[in-house]
C-alpha cells in the first residue's frame, strides 16, 4: 500500500515542545525482525541423509564426513576413462558405418563388365542364422590372368563348386573386385541398409551405455553440492542378478522410525561388499537425492559409484 507523507511548519515554544508526548519508535517493513522458526521434521531428529526425492534414512556422521577430492582424484581419472572409452565406442561404430555407406554407394556407382571365370575352391562361411558362402574364382582380364574371392549370400550347395565356370561382374577401376553376376552380393555393404544402422545403432550404444557416459558429470554435481560422507545401518533384502547388472534391495530406518526399501544397482563390483540376504551393513555413502551415489566399501575402501531408486 502506497503512503503520503505531508510535511507542516509549527511555530512552537520550549515549553510546548515539553509537552510533547514521546512517540514510540516504529520499525519498518525492512526492520522487522521475526523469531527464528522452530526446527521441525527429520532436521530435529539429527544426521540423515536424502537418497531420493522421497527417501530421507537416519544417518551418524562418521569422523571423516569430509567428501573425496575430486581434482587430481582417481576417482575423477577413473569416470573420465569410462566416458572416453564410451564415446571412443560410438565413434569408431559410427566411422565404419559411414565408411560401408561411402563404400556402398561406391559400388552401386561403379562401371563393370561381365567376364568368365573358373571356381577353384569353395568355402561356407555361414554364421548363425545366416548362409553365406566364399568362391575363389580364376579368370582372365586384358589378357591377364588373375585371381579374386567373391562372397555370396547362400549356401554353398546352390553355387557352383569347384572346377565349374561362372559368370562375375569385375569392376572396370578395379580389376579385382568382382562378384557372382546374379547371386546376393555380400562383398559390398548396401548402402540403404547401412544407412538406416547410422541413424539407429550409435543411438542404441549411447542408451546402453549412458552410465558411462552420465557418472563423470554426475559424480562432479554431487560432490560440488557440498554432500558429506554419511552412515546408515541398513539389512540386505534381496539381490537380483541380470544381464545388464545387479540390483540389491535393502531396508532401513526413515527419519521417523519406520522401515523403508530402496534398490542400489551396480555393473560389476558391490558397493556393499560379498554381503548376503539378511546381513547386516553399515553403508557409508555420499548422496543429495539425485538418485546417484558414492558408496565406500567398509571391507577395502574402495569408493563405488551406485545407482539408488525407491521401492514401488
Amino acid at each position: 500500500m502506497s503512503r503520503t507523507w505531508f510535511t507542516a511548519k509549527a511555530n512552537l515554544t520550549s515549553s510546548e515542545l515539553g509537552n510533547l508526548p514521546l512517540r514510540t519508535p516504529r520499525h519498518s517493513a525492512r526492520e522487522t525482525i521475526e523469531a527464528p522458526s522452530a526446527v521441525r521434521g527429520s532436521e530435529a531428529t539429527g544426521p540423515w541423509v536424502q537418497l531420493t526425492k522421497s527417501t530421507r534414512l537416519q544417518a551418524t556422521i562418521p569422523p571423516d564426513s569430509a567428501p573425496p577430492t575430486w581434482k587430481g582424484s582417481w576417482l575423477r581419472r577413473g569416470l573420465w576413462l569410462k566416458r572416453a572409452a564410451a564415446v571412443v565406442v560410438i565413434a569408431l561404430v559410427s566411422a565404419w558405418l559411414g565408411w560401408a555407406i561411402i563404400a556402398g554407394i561406391k559400388h552401386t556407382l561403379a562401371s563393370y563388365t561381365k567376364n568368365d571365370g573358373t571356381v577353384t575352391a569353395q568355402t561356407d562361411t555361414s554364421a548363425r542364422r545366416v548362409s553365406s558362402c566364399q568362391l575363389d574364382v580364376d579368370y582372365t582380364v586384358n589378357g591377364h590372368q588373375l585371381h579374386s574371392v567373391a562372397k555370396v549370400n547362400a549356401k554353398c550347395n546352390t553355387l557352383p563348386g569347384p572346377g565349374f565356370r561362372t559368370t562375375i561382374d569385375v569392376d572396370t577401376a578395379d580389376p579385382h573386385d568382382i562378384w557372382i553376376d546374379g547371386a546376393n552380393d555380400a562383398n559390398h555393404p548396401d548402402p540403404v541398409t547401412m544407412g538406416i544402422f547410422l541413424l539407429i545403432l550409435p543411438t542404441a550404444i549411447a542408451l546402453v551405455l549412458r552410465n558411462e557416459l552420465g557418472d563423470y558429470g554426475g559424480i562432479r554435481k554431487l560432490l560440488a553440492s557440498g554432500a558429506q560422507w554419511r552412515q546408515v545401518e541398513v539389512t540386505v533384502a534381496r539381490k537380483t542378478a541380470a544381464r545388464n547388472g545387479v540390483t540389491i534391495r535393502l531396508e532401513a530406518k526413515d527419519h521417523a522410525g519406520n522401515r523403508r526399501s530402496f534398490y542400489i544397482f551396480y555393473r560389476f563390483s558391490s558397493p556393499i561388499g560379498p554381503a548376503s540376504k539378511g546381513d547386516k551393513v553399515t553403508l557409508k555413502l555420499i548422496a543429495d537425492g539425485k538418485r546417484l551415489a558414492l558408496i565406500q566399501r567398509q571391507d577395502n575402501g574402495r569408493i563405488c559409484v551406485a545407482r539408488i531408486s525407491r521401492a514401488i
